[in-house]
């Protein structure tokens, strides 16, 4: 069986040393009222969380920000865009500001929380350059001062392509020993769960053949059943918004009113469900994480309550891609 799955770390300098899996609850813009959960959250969220420079650049979302342990400062690009995520109910009309690599690097010239940051490239839908050329580019952003780590997002080469180039980014493998955290989002990594599955085995493969452990963090996959699929495929790092949308029940992702008159009654008003859904989908992911967090010590897909022979048989299955590919 192949060595995907990992227990990998993220160091902030001499402050933090964070292990992965780790989930990364995410808050947006692209949320009607995010502000309500954002604030929220600050009684609940002891681990890390993402937050979008673009947001911090444009107000959309209030300091403080460093309520918990680390900060992923997102890169703008999912703010800007008029493209869903494959979470997305689009609940939220986007009508997006200016955003340039001139305002990102304005955010960053003033970024300045008591907790470690983890800081993504700059990304605009309408900015696309070759691999290369995107490592490039991450390389020269300037860190704010403290204890940061650089991550490079990785996106299509073009404006007219919809996934990843895997072939160079393979090529370009030794490039990445430049950062801490390598990232791609669900929707661009490939057109299915087994395509994204084994693109990122292959990703994880090519790392590990040359002596890399970085960890590879998969934007906009937080939720009860894909996030296993990727993890077990050697992703480390998840972040999404479906946590705020939905209902983490069971193995499965749940319509929040259901959730709401199943558990809580129809008498519960609406602004309640809301709050005890985030609270209870944040403790839903951090016993996510210690199940994934089992796993790579047997590769026992009973570590898994949930899903286990469908991720079992899923693994199989990239086994036999990678097998095909002589990989």
């Amino acid at each position: 069986m192949l060595a995907l799955a990992g227990r990998r770390e993220v160091k902030f300098g001499k402050a933090l040393t964070i292990r992965t899996p780790i989930l990364v609850p995410s808050f947006s813009s692209r949320v009607p009222k995010v502000e309500n959960p954002f604030r929220a959250s600050e009684e609940f969220i002891d681990g890390p969380l993402l937050v979008s420079a673009y947001d911090v650049a444009h107000k959309l979302l209030s300091p403080p920000y460093d309520f918990g342990s680390a900060i992923f400062l997102d890169s703008g690009g999912y703010e800007i865009s008029k493209v869903a995520d494959l979470s997305d109910v689009s609940d939220q009309s986007n009508d997006p500001m200016e955003w340039s690599e001139q305002d990102h690097a304005a955010v960053l010239a003033t970024w300045k929380p008591r907790v470690p940051s983890a800081i993504i490239s700059y990304d605009h839908p309408k900015s696309r350059h070759s691999v290369k050329e995107q490592i490039k580019r991450a390389k020269k952003i300037k860190l704010p001062a403290g204890d940061t780590v650089r991550e490079i997002l990785l996106k299509p080469e073009t404006e007219k392509q919809d996934f990843i180039q895997l072939e160079p980014v393979l090529s370009n493998i030794h490039e990445f020993t430049a950062f801490e955290i390598i990232g791609v989002t669900e929707k661009e990594i490939g057109n299915s769960v087994l395509e994204r599955m084994t693109n990122i085995a292959r990703i994880r493969r090519a790392l590990t053949g040359i002596g890399l452990a970085t960890p590879i963090h998969v934007f906009g996959s937080l939720d009860s059943v894909t996030t296993l699929f990727y993890f077990v495929a050697g992703a480390d790092i998840f972040d999404g918004l479906t946590w705020l949308r939905y209902a983490f029940k069971a193995g499965k992702t749940l319509y929040r009113q259901d959730f709401g008159i199943s558990d809580l009654g129809i008498s519960t008003k609406s602004y309640s469900v809301e709050a005890q859904c985030w609270h209870r989908n944040y403790g839903y992911m951090r016993d996510m994480e210690l199940e994934m967090n089992r796993f790579p010590s047997n590769y026992d897909f009973k570590a898994f309550k949930y899903h286990s022979e469908s991720l079992k048989s899923a693994y199989e299955s990239v086994e036999a891609k990678l097998a095909g590919l002589g990989a």
